[in-house]
């Protein structure tokens, strides 16, 4: 009998162990499900924040672009209506439609944003082969212009050129290097040549030759993305305005110095529209024609804005294509939106904050 009680109270001392053991796990499991869903709760309300302050900065943008139009269009569209301030923050000048990034301030938060005139790009429906030609070459090369090509990238350059011409020409004829729906339906899954004009950029991926090097670029060099437009409804381009991209491929320029030239058109203004004038006749006197004869103010622009939270993990960005000389009611028509869309860079002064798309 005494020898059977300290095994009795031996086995009890280690139920009573066991079932604090799980007692633990069992708490620490919770302890771990309540935080992860605090730090959830934290994430949710960063990036809501973020967002609307991305908004913000994309509506005072659209605000000032318009304003800016209608100053130089009277009549032109409706007048866009006052802003509410922030009685708090400090004021700030209009955006300009120049591609690079801009900071601003609202309800105790910042936000960053870029526009882009689309007037200033290429038109993708519109440039001839020549232009496009250049332009190919150009981001074959890898942004070196005394890079000479090969047989092959030569072949690649003129299989793109040509696809891109048969699919926006309205008839069933491939170019040389070309490609009609014959090509496109051997493909998996496979589809028909458009035969019409593009509706937008994301629609070269789907032409024969652009891989995605060719349409997003690379370091130092751009893409086909980043030059062309579907929106630029004119031959010509506002060299006032043109990003650094376009200027890259058209002068045959690295990005280093097209930013120095952009540093003084933005001290020279319209006077700055005979030296790229002279400069492009200089690259090629088929360029000359590329150029607005005169300044006219950007009517229909891509704006992207990004909330800053200071928080590393918030990734909110809002983007859009609007024409701010629309006649209709809202004084601004949306033609493309993008909603929460990816990181496409670092904002200004921060690390890498991911990648992802741009229209």
């Amino acid at each position: 009998m005494t020898s059977a009680r300290p095994r009795e109270r031996g086995i009890a001392l280690l139920l009573v162990i066991w079932v604090f053991m799980i007692l633990g796990v069992l708490a620490l499991d919770f302890a771990q499900y309540m935080r992860d869903d605090a730090m959830a709760a934290v994430n949710l309300a960063e990036e809501t924040r973020g967002y609307y302050l991305a908004l913000a900065g994309m509506n005072r943008s659209l605000f000032d672009a318009q304003q800016a139009f209608e100053h130089a269009n009277p009549g032109s569209g409706a007048a866009a209506p006052r802003p509410v301030e922030d009685q708090d923050a400090e004021p700030e000048g209009p955006v300009p439609p120049d591609g690079q990034w801009h900071e601003g301030t609202f309800a105790d938060g910042g936000y960053a944003v870029r526009v882009v005139d689309e007037g200033g790009r290429i038109s993708l429906n519109k440039a001839d082969p020549a232009l496009l030609t250049r332009i190919v070459t150009y981001i074959v090369e890898g942004g070196n212009p005394t890079a000479s090509l090969d047989r092959r990238a030569s072949e690649q350059v003129a299989t793109v050129v040509d696809s891109i011409i048969d699919w926006r020409d309205p008839d069933h004829l491939p170019g040389l290097h070309g490609a009609e729906s014959d090509f496109y339906m051997k493909r998996q899954p496979p589809y028909r040549a458009k035969d019409s004009w593009f509706d937008a950029p994301e629609e070269l991926l789907r032409v024969r030759g652009i891989t995605p090097d060719i349409y997003y670029g690379g370091e130092g060099v751009p893409g086909l993305r980043d030059v062309v437009s579907v929106f630029n409804r004119e031959p010509t381009i506002n060299p006032l305005t043109a990003p650094t991209a376009v200027l890259q491929v058209l002068l045959g320029l690295d990005a280093t110095a097209v930013g120095d030239l952009i540093a003084e058109r933005d001290t020279e203004g319209p006077g700055f529209l005979p030296r790229i004038q002279a400069q492009l006749m200089a690259v090629d006197p088929h360029l000359a024609s590329l150029i607005t004869p005169e300044k006219h103010e950007a009517q229909i622009i891509y704006i992207e804005a990004r909330g800053d939270t200071h928080a590393s993990r918030n990734q909110s960005r809002v983007a859009c294509v609007a024409d701010v000389g629309s006649q209709a009611s809202e004084g601004v028509r949306i033609l493309r939106w993008f909603d929460r869309a990816p990181w496409a860079a670092p904002l200004p002064g921060r690390g890498e904050g991911g990648t992802g798309g741009d229209v």
